[in-house]
């Protein structure tokens, strides 16, 4: 015995699990291998984009988007295994059994002996179980599953708003980067000449000092605020190019960064229309309704388990043994078995069951106030937005008349360099941030639809390329501007639709100016 617990304790000890940290060359492969995965199989940007070709981009590459997809497809597994659970236990065995002597047995007066078996049989059986309570049980929690995966759906569905949303404020940030980079290295090359021509009289002795020290220090002041700018755009192209899963590095160009004129967003509906329209299509509300239907089935459950369970079990066996008179047989039973234990555990079940229905008719009261009040935030917003851009819009259309002007007495040596330079900064500026608060107008307008849960893709699109998918975005997005909202088969009521908002044009102040 010795020598044998030795040798198991050997194989213990050889069969214990250590951990093991990657290698190099296994870190270095699997990087190399995300790497090529990241970027895989993505169509080509062979022109400049659209905003609806940047949102077709984001939902067809995005990762946060690709990974609820993923999410989806595993609950809808899940749903399919549990259906399959519903199907009866079936069953096939076989076995080859044997021993060193015969199985024999005495007579009562154990004065002889009878063999009633072979020394090595094999035994096959096929048999089919059968569990009415387990069905029952099993078919409720496959409803359970199926809600479970119209909740991951639902989730699905808010990374869908979010990733839209978020493209547009970034498409429209870059569209205001691209449009100011043109300007900028220009000016900033004329702040840094002048500030090496003050610098040279204040070395030299020439002039004022100490009006030539504040001139510098105002350049300098300028040309902080200008490169914090600067970085400030580069970063607003790297955004949208995460959103679209290409390289931050990659090139593109945008479509309405060569547009002056913009379409002034409307919303076609009344605040009460909107707060319906949330209230019917946001997803929270809807995964709650599902949470609903799960603990309201938990608590069918608790009832369904304090009842006897009715097993059918029937199978045909096969044996070859030869002392048996018939080698091959049916057989079938009925078993009813009752778990008393459940008749004590089912009141503390369906209390708990019953506490969960509350809890999310409570919790589904919450999120309607709040889904109520974020309606009306984003229409504040947005609304707020619209002011701010018109504001500065005006702004700007005074600046260009201002550098304008100023050019014109710079030609007849009336104004200095310094005011000059201060004008066409702030000019610059001006127009940055009316383009910024255009993008920020485009963002809050955005927000609002992802507030009432629109779907920006229709039900049928002719198929997955980033070409369908945008001319379907395009679509969708012109039946918004028009009030037409439609979510997942949810359509607006033919009393509660607006005629189409009529289209606003913002107008550069060169346009402005012209038209003056």
């Amino acid at each position: 015995m010795v020598p044998v617990a030795a040798m198991g304790m050997l194989v213990l000890a050889g069969c214990a699990v250590t951990p093991e940290p990657l290698t190099q060359a296994e870190n270095d492969s699997r990087v190399q291998t995300d790497l090529n995965r990241l970027f895989a199989n993505q169509e080509k940007i062979d022109g400049p984009l659209t905003l609806d070709d940047a949102i077709a981009r984001a939902l067809k590459y995005n990762l946060d988007h690709r990974l609820k997809l993923m999410e989806e497809a595993v609950s809808m597994g899940q749903l399919d295994v549990a259906n399959v659970n519903l199907l009866p236990d079936v069953v096939a065995k076989t076995g080859w059994t044997t021993r060193n002597n015969r199985d024999s047995t005495y007579n009562e007066q154990k004065t002889s002996t009878s063999v009633s078996s072979d020394r090595s049989i094999r035994k096959t059986d096929l048999s089919v179980s059968w569990n009415v309570l387990d069905f029952a049980i099993g078919y409720m929690r496959a409803h359970q599953q199926a809600d479970l995966a119209l909740i991951v759906s639902e989730r699905r569905r808010q990374v869908i708003h979010s990733v839209v949303n978020q493209t547009r404020g970034a498409y429209w940030r870059a569209v205001a980067a691209d449009r100011a980079l043109k300007s900028f290295d220009q000016v900033l090359e004329r702040v840094r000449g002048s500030l090496g021509r003050s610098q040279k009289q204040v070395d030299e002795g020439i002039g004022g000092q100490l009006e030539a020290l504040s001139y510098q220090e105002d350049l300098l002041v300028t040309l902080r605020e200008l490169e914090a700018r600067r970085r400030q755009l580069v970063e607003a192209r790297t955004e949208l190019a995460v959103l679209m899963n290409i390289h931050p590095d990659s090139e593109f160009t945008l479509v309405d960064s060569t547009t002056e004129a913009h379409s002034l967003p409307a919303i076609a509906m009344s605040s009460d229309q909107l707060e319906l329209e949330a209230l019917h299509n946001r997803s929270e509300l809807r995964s709650e309704a599902y949470q609903l239907r799960i603990n309201q089935r938990d608590s069918k459950i608790a009832l369904i388990q304090m009842v006897p369970g009715l097993n059918f079990s029937a199978g045909i066996n096969h044996t070859t043994d030869s002392y048996k008179v018939n080698s091959r047989w049916y057989d079938g039973a009925l078993n009813l078995s009752w778990n008393l234990m459940q008749v004590f555990k089912a009141p503390a079940n369906m209390k708990l069951a019953d506490s969960q229905i509350e809890l999310s008719k409570v919790r589904s009261l919450a999120l309607s106030m709040a889904v109520i009040s974020q309606v009306n935030i984003a229409q504040l917003r947005f609304n707020h937005a619209l002011d701010d851009f018109k504001l500065a819009d005006q702004i700007s259309s005074v600046q260009d008349r201002i550098v304008k002007s100023m050019q014109a007495q710079r030609s007849a040596n009336t104004v200095g360099e310094s005011d000059a330079i201060r004008a066409e900064v702030r000019s610059l500026l001006s127009g940055l941030q009316r383009d910024m608060a255009y993008a920020d107008l485009q963002a809050a307008y955005g927000q609002v639809f992802a507030s009432i849960g629109v779907d920006p893709l229709p039900r049928d699109v002719a198929d997955d390329s980033v070409d369908s998918i945008a001319q379907a975005i395009h679509t969708v997005m012109n039946q918004w501007q028009n009030g037409e909202y439609d979510a997942s088969g949810i359509a607006v009521a033919d009393d509660v639709q607006q005629q189409p908002a009529e289209q606003q044009t913002v107008m550069t102040g060169t346009d402005k100016q012209a038209m003056q």
